[in-house]
């Protein structure tokens, strides 16, 4: 109970919440302490003299008149004459200007406008804004052979209705509103996150398939976290089908060397009847023994591109002359099909990348365009480029790919005809190395039939 209670007010909600609610409450209570220090200050600073209201001044004079015929003997019993009037919004005031006494019908008179009469000598009549209050005066008036002025006080508009809800109601109300939005606040910011926890939670639990939903389509950085964890799981989803894929893809392509490896050794044991016949077993093992040792090799490649960040060694690279060199090696071997490999080189291109992987992904290219162009043909090689990307083409004169097989092209251990790969010493794997290549240097790779053949296209970013 005690461990659950701990966590709870551990979590960030909780957290939040708190602090938004103590940030509240201090700025009431020093909002209310600071306003009560200088309300009596602000009054008194900010009143604005007006014209004369002569209906008050009329009233003034009223009451003198009254007081004329009906003579009071003190101030106290000239004041008894209208405490019991029902004008609340109404006080009498008079000040003795001789002693610097004020005296107003009202037992609780108001202290701002009590103070102005004792700080200042008023001798002409005038008007006096404070807030809600207007005094007006004075006027002269004798109680028992003594001279006094009398003022009045007239209340222009009703007091707020929070002006009579007690003291701890008026500070208890916004504390308790304050409460109520700052936990709506807290849990509107806590419950996304514990949602994304969640998901984090399944998916780390082997549930590929988990992503958070809705909350991606906010546009606030919570969505954004949202998006980026989908991303994320996208990519892991992928990355270990990949790997499960090309793991089964592996196994499958094994058992055919295997086996004629088998086959070989059993041959030579059964079979192998003079030094000449076993050496022609055993050149049998070697080469199947090379073919394995190359697709493993490829499969290292492959698994490292797709399911890790390359190792980039970038740097300045010249496309041109790496083409160049690229086409040299590999008319070595279309000298021996008399096929002439053309490079429409052009101005100076300078891009930025990792040398040796580009360097393989294209010639890569190359060499397949060689294996399966006939006798006596050709081979294009063409660069163009614009201000963001540059284009590297590579067309075979041979017989092309069917339509629905040229998606399929870059996939691993992939082969249109299996026997025309196995003539050429193919794996399969060639173009996929090829793609997560270009992939890693944020290209793109594609293939299409031409007129003679089959064109591969490889865009990569320029600068």
């Amino acid at each position: 109970m005690i461990h659950s209670i701990r966590q709870m007010f551990s979590s960030i909600g909780a957290k939040l919440f708190f602090w938004f609610w103590l940030v509240a409450i201090v700025s009431v209570v020093s909002t209310h302490l600071i306003s009560s220090q200088l309300t009596d200050q602000h009054i008194i600073k900010n009143n604005v003299v007006l014209p004369i209201h002569h209906p008050d001044m009329r009233q003034l004079d009223k009451i003198v008149r009254y007081h004329n015929f009906h003579q009071s003997e003190s101030v106290n019993s000239f004041l008894n004459k209208f405490r019991k009037s029902k004008r609340k919004n109404r006080n009498i005031w008079l000040k003795d200007p001789q002693k610097q006494q004020v005296f107003s019908v009202k037992k609780k008179a108001n202290k701002q406008i009590k103070k102005y009469l004792l700080e200042n000598n008023i001798k002409q009549p005038l008007s006096v804004k404070f807030q809600q209050v207007m005094l007006t005066g004075p006027v002269k008036i004798s109680i028992n052979d003594h001279n006094y002025q009398l003022f009045i006080t007239m209340t222009r508009r009703h007091e707020p209705p929070l002006f009579f809800v007690p003291l701890w109601l008026r500070i208890s109300i916004p504390l308790v509103i304050s409460f109520i939005l700052l936990w709506l606040l807290a849990r509107s910011l806590s419950k996304p996150i514990l949602k994304i926890q969640q998901a984090a939670n399944k998916l780390g639990n082997g549930d590929l398939t988990t992503r958070v939903t809705q909350l991606d389509q906010r546009n606030d950085e919570l969505g954004q976290l949202a998006s980026s964890f989908n991303h994320m799981a996208e990519k892991l989803s992928n990355s270990i089908s990949a790997q499960q894929r090309l793991l089964a893809d592996v196994s499958h392509e094994l058992r055919s060397p295997m086996t004629r490896l088998q086959l070989a050794v059993a041959l030579a044991h059964k079979s192998a009847k003079s030094p000449e016949e076993l050496e022609k077993y055993l050149l049998r093992c070697e080469t199947e023994i090379g073919r394995l040792d190359d697709m493993l090799g490829n499969v290292i490649t492959l698994s490292r591109l797709e399911n890790t960040l390359p190792n980039f060694n970038s740097s300045s690279i010249n496309i041109n002359k790496l083409i160049d060199d690229l086409v040299a090696d590999a008319q070595f071997i279309a000298n021996e099909k008399d096929i002439k490999i053309t490079f429409a080189d052009q101005h100076k291109i300078i891009t930025n990348g990792d040398e040796q992987l580009l360097a393989s992904a294209l010639g890569n290219i190359l060499t397949n365009a060689v294996k399966y162009s006939p006798e006596n043909s050709e081979v294009k090689v063409n660069i163009t480029s614009d201000q963001e990307w540059l284009k590297v083409e590579i067309s075979d004169s041979g017989a092309g790919v069917p339509e629905q097989a040229l998606a399929k092209l870059f996939q691993p251990f992939y082969r249109v005809q299996d026997d025309r790969a196995r003539k050429t010493g193919g794996s399969g794997l060639g173009l996929a190395i090829a793609k997560q290549a270009i992939l890693a240097h944020h290209g793109s790779i594609e293939a299409y039939n031409n007129t003679q053949g089959l064109t591969v296209v490889i865009k990569l970013p320029n600068g």
